[in-house]
């Protein structure tokens, strides 16, 4: 990991389904907030370095034109969320940098508020703030520019997957979008 500040990263808690949908696939509710949020830190892939285990990432896809969504097999750990090998931008889940905090990275900025169950959560922007849409396209325009996306622990070097993407099927996806629907903040 390269060093982190808030001019270099970004960092959200998101309260979108899929951002659920993805925890709960996993089996790691624990990690959503008391809202159903899910805290990530936006960077660079090549600002990611995975030192142990990256034998052990696996990559599934909601839908089939869903984010990969990586995690390793071993213990279902959600590591990051990408685009695509070609768009040099990740969010890597909280949860892997637990050292890493406000100082760091900046305090956390709540987004897709309305699609919370039970409403949008207090000081949570129910989509984006254009502050922070403006900040992550400079960092992604500077990335690009930089040629951050690669090395990548996600994609080799023709910005393809290092695994084949698992994309989940219609019946796993109605499965968690019930659970989400009965779901109601603590």
């Amino acid at each position: 990991m390269i060093e982190l500040s808030p001019a270099s990263c970004s960092r959200v808690v998101c309260y979108c389904r899929d951002c659920r949908a993805y925890l709960r696939w996993l089996g790691a509710d624990a990690l959503l907030d008391a809202y159903g949020g899910t805290e990530i830190i936006q960077l660079a892939p090549r600002q990611l370095t995975i030192e142990h285990g990256a034998e052990q990432l696996r990559c599934v896809r909601l839908s089939e034109k869903g984010l990969m969504r990586w995690y390793a097999a071993c213990c279902r750990t959600p590591v990051a969320n990408a685009v695509s090998g070609k768009v040099p931008f990740i969010g890597v889940a909280k949860a892997m940098l637990p050292e890493v905090g406000d100082a760091e990275v900046g305090a956390a900025i709540g987004i897709h508020g309305r699609l919370a169950p039970g409403g949008c959560p207090p000081g949570v922007h129910p989509r984006g703030p254009l502050g922070l849409v403006l900040h992550a396209s400079r960092l992604m325009l500077r990335w690009w520019w930089r040629g951050m996306g690669q090395p990548s622990a996600f994609y080799d070097e023709h910005a393809q997957p290092r695994v084949v993407p698992e994309v989940l099927g219609a019946s796993t996806r109605t499965s968690l979008a019930e659970r989400d629907r009965i779901a109601t903040p603590a």
